[in-house]
């Protein structure tokens, strides 16, 4: 019975204290408490190229009420504009000419003026006010591979451990085979008993496979890469492509990592290289398979193969005005970036290979020892691609000494090559690697790519967002 009346008094206290705190926030007789009067249809404002100003639309709660608005500036030269009533409209259209002394972000601060003599709150509006060409945002879209963690705030379209056995994987090399149809190789695989390990990231549990490959016909990124099918055993489990020897002693054949993926001359293309040992990124050789049925089957290319310090251990591929173009580097994420093209039909003729040399301003052919470098800079896993947009060469790769992302634009190939970007931070995605652009990029100020982190050992889809606001 003691229990029971402590247990009444408790609630009793605690019933109290909610009243009393109900009461606190009530508004005595006659106080004002601020409201929020405005909204805007944007909350970031984006200056418009041509006239240099920034738009957006505001309603009202109780505009009949309303004497006049007070627009503030915050950051830059003192700002400040007064709209009366007779001006306003239940949908009125503010306008902010932007300034050559404003900041490169600052805001502005509205509140409404009422006839009685009371204030709204502040509505504050953050303006964009970067020119020339940037990174203007940067997110993270969705899980491509595994399963969804606990909480995540983004999508999982598919969940790959349990279609396809593909719980924990990295890389996703993706390029187009037919038109809307785009194939994407991931490297290290392994099975649905795969669990993330923050203790000790990286692959784990069984089912290994050197590399998978995942197929896709989603055109809609906004929401994700959904993979709709991958290339199975009789299982129905995700089979290995580019055969690996499982061989962990670092004097053999341990494993064969793709690196980047072209349709040429009708036909599917992969380049890998074969790994003797992770300590040191020491390989054996890259070279090349072959798929002549759209991906079902895949067959070494035995005439195509660049030795372990080549300077084209691992590649990105993209495909402009009937050439492949190669920009290669050592094998590991320690040496420059180099170039090299070739026409679709010779992709299986090494010889025919020409290399871009600075010195002599030429494609030298058949000679790799002749490509000097275009990037020098430590270069690691890599893509590349021409957006048409913005008229310019863009590559992405992992940096290990900026522990990042980084982006690079020229307007030709050969260069020069702009300083770095960041696409993203390892600050922000603690141990980020591989960058490998959708080819749904080419054509717009988004940039969609993959991205690998090391825990959970899985591949994000990311989208960066480029502007290109000329000068002031």
């Amino acid at each position: 019975m003691v229990l029971v009346r402590r247990n009444w008094l408790i609630v009793y206290l605690m019933s109290c204290l909610q009243v009393l705190a109900a009461c606190s926030e009530r508004a005595e007789p006659g106080q004002y408490l601020p409201a929020d009067e405005i909204t805007a249809a944007s909350a970031v404002l984006i200056p418009n190229q041509q006239t240099k100003a920034v738009e957006t639309i505001l309603t009202f709660r109780n505009l009949e009420k309303i004497d006049h608005i007070l627009v503030r500036k915050s950051g830059g030269t003192s700002y400040s504009r007064r709209v009366n009533r007779d001006e306003l409209s239940a949908a009125y259209p503010l306008i902010y000419q932007v300034e050559a002394s404003d900041p490169t972000s600052f805001k502005l601060v509205l509140s409404a003026h009422y006839k009685d003599g009371n204030v709204s709150n502040d509505l504050i509006l953050t303006v964009d006010n970067r020119w020339g060409f940037f990174i203007r945002s940067v997110e993270r879209v969705a899980r491509v591979t595994g399963r969804p963690a606990r909480d995540e705030p983004f999508p999982t379209p598919v969940n790959t451990a349990t279609e396809w056995n593909v719980g924990g994987t990295d890389l996703g090399v993706i390029w187009e085979m037919d038109p809307g149809q785009y194939g994407i190789f991931f490297g290290d695989t392994y099975g649905s008993d795969f669990a993330p390990n923050p203790g000790n990231p990286g692959p784990n549990g069984g089912s290994w496979r050197s590399n998978v490959l995942g197929f896709s016909s989603d055109k809609d990124l906004t929401d994700g890469f959904t993979i709709s099918r991958m290339a199975e055993d009789s299982g129905g489990n995700a089979r290995e492509i580019i055969a690996g020897g499982k061989d962990e002693s670092g004097n053999g054949d341990w494993t064969s990592i793709p690196t980047a993926a072209v349709r040429a001359n009708g036909h599917d293309y992969v380049h890998y290289f074969n790994l003797r040992s992770w300590t040191g990124w020491v390989t054996n050789y890259s070279g090349l398979y072959k798929s002549t049925d759209d991906g079902h089957s895949w067959s070494v290319c035995g005439n195509v193969r660049f030795g372990s310090n080549s300077g084209f251990g691992q590649v990105g591929y993209f495909k402009k005005d009937g050439y492949v173009y190669m920009i290669g580097t050592q094998t590991g994420r320690d040496s420059p970036a180099r170039l090299a093209r070739f026409r679709e039909s010779d992709i299986e003729n090494q010889a025919a290979y020409a290399y871009w040399n600075a010195v002599s301003e030429q494609w030298v052919v058949g000679d790799e020892t002749q490509a000097t470098v275009i990037i020098d800079d430590t270069v690691g896993e890599l893509s590349f691609i021409y957006n048409q947009k913005h008229q310019k060469w863009i590559i992405a790769y992992f940096n290990a000494d900026r522990y990042n992302i980084t982006m690079r634009t020229a307007e030709e190939l050969t260069g020069p090559w702009s300083e770095p970007y960041e696409l993203a931070a390892g600050s922000e995605y603690p141990q980020l690697y591989g960058s490998y652009f959708h080819p749904l990029s080419v054509s717009s100020d988004d940039l969609y790519f993959t991205m690998s982190m090391w825990m959970p050992y899985n591949v994000f889809l990311m989208k960066a967002e480029l502007a290109d606001m000329g000068d002031f």
